[in-house]
């Protein structure tokens, strides 16, 4: 993600069908609600999925503000001034207080055949029980499981490739990849010679059958002397974290976080050697991408038990390096807005976990604008902008 705004006043307003998901227990249906104004304020469906319900007006939100960014989806009307919000929930002082999801397309992006995107289905109706591809939102949780691992495993973001790939050929004769520290691989400041963003260094990567041979053969200027965006690192730290655990890393994963958290419907794909992929190729639910805030929100805790070591979130969420589309921690953007820090864990096409700790609140959008980042950027900036409004003016 670039550091570019974008007026919403530029953006095209598109017309699109949407509806508003009224869940039961089994989430077995979807109903029309004539009037989303009425659906933003009242209280979300209680389900048995650990997560509190309330209604926005019993937590401290402004009603006249969260009825302009209604006016704003118009979800119901056939018009709207966002294009391609798919959902949309808040979580605000220990309950979810609203939950929006529409309908709009279900295209996905697909890496083996050169990052294109792939059309779907053009009228998919969103729901509360259907994963949504999440893009480099999978980033904060590689980043998340790192923590898990590190506590087990006694290793420390500063332990170094010569210590942890001792017997890889490149790290042998190289010592300045040898070098390479956790930290360095999280925050984005591993010195290798990449570009994503103008150039076509992810769409070679994917070309590859070992990602981790090819990470390493790159040339590097030296670790810690600059950044760069580079989704070839997440995907070596999951190998590591693989070798150093001694176990397959996705079921480890879900008994370590996603069973705890109550993920039931996900679906993550793997590298071509079959590790979970870091960067992308995850898709989770809205509620379960809304636990994952919470619990950062929490500093690690979920319903009483401490998931992630005591500090872990801290430390991901602080600033370990400064870019030039902002500051950034360990897969996480360290955000600002109207004078109120947040951060973020955000994918292409407009995935967002927002976490405001503030505030105690936390966002989570998701958008179907795949490989238009100004676009899905501009939309999160105006829809946080309005949610902020309502917070203060009360």
């Amino acid at each position: 993600m670039r550091g570019l705004s974008q007026s919403l006043s530029c953006l095209k307003v598109i017309a699109f069908t949407a509806i508003i998901c009224v869940v039961s227990e089994k989430l077995p249906a979807t109903d029309l609600i004539q009037d989303p104004v009425i659906t933003l304020l009242q209280q979300p469906v209680q389900l048995q999925d650990g997560l509190l319900v309330d209604s926005a007006v019993n937590r401290g939100l402004d009603q006249k503000q969260l009825l302009k960014l209604a006016q704003h989806l118009k979800v119901v009307t056939g018009t709207s001034a966002y294009q391609q919000v798919h959902s949309l929930l808040l979580y605000k002082s220990g309950a979810l207080v609203f939950e929006l999801y529409q309908k709009g397309n279900n295209d996905f992006i697909n890496f083996e055949q050169g990052i294109k995107l792939v059309r779907g289905q053009q009228d998919f109706v969103w729901t509360a029980d259907k994963p949504h591809y999440v893009a480099s939102v999978t980033k904060a949780v590689t980043a998340t499981l790192t923590g898990i691992a590190l506590k087990q495993t006694g290793l420390t973001v500063d332990s170094t490739l010569a210590q942890l790939l001792p017997q890889h050929p490149v790290i042998k004769a190289d010592p300045l990849k040898a070098g390479i520290s956790l930290h360095q691989l999280l925050s984005m400041q591993a010195g290798f010679v990449w570009d994503e963003w103008t150039a076509d260094d992810l769409v070679k990567l994917w070309q590859q059958q070992n990602f981790v041979d090819y990470l390493l053969q790159k040339p590097n200027t030296g670790p810690g002397k600059s950044w760069a965006y580079n989704s070839a690192l997440p995907n070596l730290v999951l190998n590591l974290l693989q070798q150093q655990l001694k176990q397959p890393l996705q079921p480890w994963a879900k008994q370590q976080l996603f069973d705890k958290l109550g993920f039931t419907e996900y679906r993550w794909d793997t590298q071509p050697d079959g590790v979970p992929e870091g960067s992308a190729r995850l898709w989770l639910t809205p509620r379960d991408m809304l636990k994952l805030g919470i619990l950062y929100l929490q500093q690690g805790k979920w319903q009483g038990e401490q998931l992630l070591p005591s500090g872990w979130v801290q430390q991901m969420t602080s600033r370990q390096a400064q870019s030039s589309a902002g500051a950034y921690g360990y897969y996480f953007w360290l955000r600002q807005q109207d004078g109120v820090s947040y951060y973020t864990a955000e994918g292409d096409g407009g995935q967002y976990i927002a976490v405001f700790p503030t505030l105690d609140m936390v966002l989570v959008l998701t958008q179907g604008n795949y490989l238009q980042w100004p676009l899905y950027k501009a939309q999160a900036d105006s829809i946080i902008q309005q949610l902020l409004q309502s917070v203060r003016v009360r």
